[in-house]
């Protein structure tokens, strides 16, 4: 099987150099909705000093339409800012992470929007967010750090990215026109890998379009797909997507009892099983996993392919 990492902020390169490194990762992927003390362009440089090295290719996770929080919240002081103009039908709901969830009372300008009651937890600048209501509308597709980030990939020869929360032929057209655009766009895209990320019901809905899909990739991002859509749903999305592309990435919410209990559970293990039956091949830890937990999940990672090899 196949294991990507997330690789954590620039600077921590210790940790950085360790996950690439390690034979058991194959690819490393870099979220960039986290906040880096480089730019762009040095980001991903320092990133490829290592990668080119032990020759793991590198994902660059664009966020796109990706709900996230732009600055500190002050609350209650003030409200709660995001990257995207919004319009949605209330009552609402806002989901954060650590399945905190709160109302939609008031959206004020598309950008800022008031909750009752407060969150539990701080929210922070670059926090992503779910909102669940009826007629939700996300205005744009792509930000400025997105753009500066493609720019930084293909200056530096990055031939590979993902995009979160795909869900119309438009929103990958847009991508692929930041890419390919200019007169070298044939020869680049026949050597590009792009990763959908399906996220949502109306990614899924896309996915059962399959013929304009091809050739690109197929993510199922467990974490934000699971908010969107309920956990009673997600076997018969996981079957939908491995069913549409075989070579599809399984992500998040793997290894879960090492966030919460610090060791890997039962429930870890006949999870990636189940996984592996469906058919998936290729999978993805997290941000969190990879960051706070990798010592332990690259150790289990090597007993259960021991056990349970592809």
């Amino acid at each position: 099987m196949m294991l990507i990492a997330s690789i954590p902020q620039a600077h921590q390169e210790d940790l950085m150099r360790e996950m690439i490194s390690h034979p058991l990762v194959a690819m490393v992927r870099y979220n960039t909705g986290m906040d880096s003390a480089y730019s762009p362009k040095e980001t991903i440089a320092g990133i490829l000093k290592y990668s080119r090295k032990f020759k793991k290719p590198l994902y660059i996770d664009l966020k796109g339409k990706q709900l996230r929080i732009e600055e500190w919240a002050t609350l209650p002081f003030g409200p709660i800012i995001l990257n995207h103009k919004i319009k949605v039908e209330l009552p609402a709901k806002v989901f954060f992470r650590g399945d905190d969830w709160c109302e939609l009372k008031e959206v004020v300008d598309g950008r800022k929007i008031y909750v009752d009651p407060l969150p539990k937890y701080p929210v922070g600048r670059g926090q992503a967010v779910n909102i669940i209501g009826k007629n939700l509308e996300i205005e744009g597709f792509f930000t400025e750090n997105d753009y500066a980030y493609i720019k930084a990939g293909l200056d530096e020869g990055v031939e590979r990215f993902m995009l979160s929360f795909a869900d119309s032929l438009g929103y990958v057209r847009e991508l692929e026109k930041a890419l390919f655009d200019g007169s070298s766009a044939a020869a680049r895209r026949k050597n590009f890998e792009l990763v959908l990320k399906i996220e949502s019901q109306k990614g899924l809905d896309f996915v059962k379009s399959a013929k304009v899909l091809r050739p690109y990739i197929l993510m199922a991002a467990r974490d934000d797909l699971m908010i969107q859509i309920g956990g009673i749903k997600m076997l018969k999305a996981m079957e939908l997507i491995i069913e549409n592309d075989p070579g599809a990435i399984c992500a998040s919410r793997l290894l879960l009892g090492l966030e919460q209990a610090g060791q890997v559970t039962a429930a870890d293990i006949s999870d990636i099983k189940l996984m592996q039956t469906l058919g998936y091949k290729r999978f993805m830890f997290s941000d969190g996993i990879s960051r706070n937990h990798f010592e332990k999940a690259i150790e289990f990672w090597r007993e259960y392919i021991s056990v349970y090899p592809a």
